[in-house]
């Protein structure tokens, strides 16, 4: 396995999560018939577990024991993908997160996948995210998508499927990931979170999405988001300027932070409109969201938000932003929307 893998190897667990039934199945009776592709594409919102899924699937087809619909966990081929040394899976990441995969990670794929297996069965090579291949990488890859060996399948996953190049999509066979059921979701977030009403929060929070409920719990995510929410009425009131809000906070997860405060202006376009607290997202900051949906425009709350999920959808694709100028900025502009 790559050294590039070292952050994706818990992922690499024998069967995949709770809510994966519908995918997994049809591949594994395909992959027992002989007929699976040599390429998925595994595509879906965030937060749902398609990493997971992939691992699963890698560790399944490398498993030697060939009859079961997981992988057994035990045989030589699954202590060493557990060990992050299986000599015949590669996973291709970005070197930091936000950054590229670049053309040389790609020629690292294409010389794998040349490779004889030296376990005597399969290749198989992750790249997660798909769409984090720069335009050089995405077009050095089609070439051992368009002559893939028999022995080599690709996994690639994506949560931004619609940005990757129109000819490597169609090289893959997809395979498309939704949020559960809020039932499936709670029950197993409720082995990691004791308290019920966090598991509802989060859920909340996250859009239904499982992982990203648990990684915003893992990260303490909720005491951070609160501690910027109890500042904002000190920015409204003229008690902290933009600078030194962002002085505090442009160091922070920007993208995460973003996220928040575009679905505060979201949901109060909602009260503002529908005036029904059940279709907020952010029901534990009503006060705030009440305030802005009484004392601003709609039109200037979708604008602003609307510029703000750009801005985080900019650091998504790596853009190199000033993270001090653009906090001051958005701090600025929030201030402009109630004074």
């Amino acid at each position: 396995m790559s050294s590039e893998s070292t952050d994706m190897v818990s992922n690499f667990l024998s069967k995949p999560l709770p809510w994966h039934g519908a995918q997994w199945q049809p591949l594994v009776q395909r992959m027992q018939a002989g007929l699976l592709s040599h390429a998925l594409l595994l595509k879906g919102v965030p937060g749902v577990g398609k990493g997971y899924f992939a691992g699963a699937m890698a560790t399944r087809v490398l498993c030697h024991q060939n009859s079961g619909e997981y992988a057994c966990g035990h045989c030589k081929s699954c202590e060493l993908v557990r060990a992050g040394t299986h000599p015949d899976l590669l996973v291709v990441q970005p070197e930091a997160t936000g950054k590229p995969i670049k053309i040389d990670q790609i020629r690292q794929v294409n010389e794998f996948a040349r490779k004889t297996a030296q376990q005597g069965g399969r290749r198989v090579i992750v790249i997660n995210p798909a769409e984090a291949m720069n335009v050089n990488a995405a077009n050095a890859l089609l070439k051992s998508l368009e002559e893939p060996g028999g022995d080599t399948l690709f996994i690639l996953v994506s949560a931004r499927s619609g940005d990757m190049l129109p000819t490597i999509r169609s090289r893959c066979q997809m395979v498309s990931f939704t949020v559960p059921d809020i039932a499936q979701a709670k029950a197993w977030l409720s082995d990691h979170i004791a308290d019920p009403l966090v598991v509802d929060q989060l859920l909340s929070l996250s859009s239904g999405s499982p992982m990203t409920a648990r990684a915003m719990f893992d990260h303490d995510t909720l005491a951070v988001r609160g501690r910027l929410f109890n500042a904002m009425p000190e920015l409204f009131r003229g008690n902290l300027t933009p600078v030194e809000m962002a002085k505090e906070w442009h160091t922070g997860n920007l993208v995460e932070l973003l996220a928040w405060m575009g679905s505060w202006l979201d949901d109060a376009v909602k009260l503002k409109l529908a005036a029904d607290e059940s279709c907020v997202r952010n029901r534990d900051l009503m006060r705030m969201l009440d305030y802005m949906a009484n004392k601003v425009e709609a039109a200037d709350l979708l604008v602003l938000r609307d510029k703000i999920m750009q801005q985080r959808q900019q650091l998504l694709e790596g853009a190199n932003l000033n993270s001090q100028m653009l906090m001051e900025g958005v701090f600025s502009d929030y201030l402009e929307l109630v004074i």
